[in-house]
């Protein structure tokens, strides 16, 4: 009969490994440690919730916060343990509410940023509304992070890969690529942007038209998100002042009504700068598609 030998490891929020009180150094236990780290279901040891098993040794670990700390970064991979890495992506950031920055990990679900990377990192980010996205200038767009303090209250609604909308898929490399917040308790949709020369009309603000697209664009994302896949059958904006480049501004959208397969919407676009300074207003009727009509 085998017996199991347990030893309890510890990680602290700067990555340092420890085994009573002892750091461990050799690159390439750190490595085969982490390889190996799962979560554990063993109610024994509820201040250990992870394990890295080796033959008849299980090794379990309790974090200081997270059981992934990334200690390194060379400008596409996060590093951690001595060599393992996560591919770095701008739209798996979040922070909390000490202004902590993580990153998505293999293994419980977030990995810590050291200070020193964090601040490498946090030279991109800049606020979007109320939260901070990441300026990822190569793709010329704004990645929100996932704000911990609000995860009960939003969703993010992040461009898809397989998506060439104009403005919101990923896929089109013309596209705005634009994210969106789902406020949860009612649905409301949000979105920002900072206009650039690519939505420029003749007279050097906003064109009509991409005023219209924003609206547009952002009453839908009401519908489909809770999976409704209606067109738009109307449209009326009522421009009230123009939208000007290099500013930012809110767009958001609600349900008014559902009638049958027949979506009623309304949208506004505001200043974040000035809650009174209304670009234009919007309602629209969208028709719900792959659905009989109802008697």
């Amino acid at each position: 009969m085998t017996v199991s030998r347990d030893f309890y490891y510890e990680v602290d929020t700067r990555g340092q490994l420890t085994l009573d009180g002892m750091v461990q150094t050799d690159p390439w236990f750190l490595d085969f440690f982490y390889r190996r780290l799962a979560s554990t279901a063993n109610p024994h040891y509820p201040e250990h919730p992870y394990v890295s098993r080796c033959g008849d040794e299980m090794n379990y670990l309790r974090p200081a916060d997270t059981p992934i700390v990334y200690t390194g970064f060379d400008g596409t991979k996060l590093t951690y343990a001595h060599s393992l890495h996560s591919m770095f992506r701008p739209d798996r950031l979040g922070y909390s509410n000490e202004g902590v920055l993580y990153h998505k990990a293999p293994i419980g679900t977030w990995g810590r940023i050291v200070p020193q990377i964090a601040m490498e990192i946090a030279r991109f980010i800049e606020p979007w509304g109320h939260i901070y996205a990441f300026n990822d200038a190569s793709a010329r767009r704004l990645v929100p992070l996932e704000p911990f303090n609000q995860l009960e209250e939003y969703s993010v609604i992040r461009p898809r890969e397989d998506n060439a909308c104009i403005a919101c898929g990923e896929a089109n490399p013309y596209s705005l690529q634009l994210s969106f917040l789902k406020r949860l308790a009612d649905g409301h949709i949000t979105t920002y942007i900072t206009p650039d020369i690519r939505l420029q009309g003749s007279l050097g603000i906003v064109h009509g038209g991409f005023v219209s697209l924003l609206l547009d664009e952002t009453m839908g994302k009401c519908l489909s998100a809770i999976g409704v896949r209606a067109p738009t059958a109307s449209l009326n904006v009522s421009f009230r002042n123009p939208m000007e480049l290099g500013q930012e501004y809110e767009v958001r959208a609600w349900m008014e009504e559902q009638r049958g397969r027949k979506n009623f919407l309304r949208g506004q676009i505001v200043s974040t700068r000035e809650s009174s300074n209304v670009v234009a207003d919007a309602n629209a009727l969208f028709i719900t598609i792959g659905q009989k009509p109802s008697a």
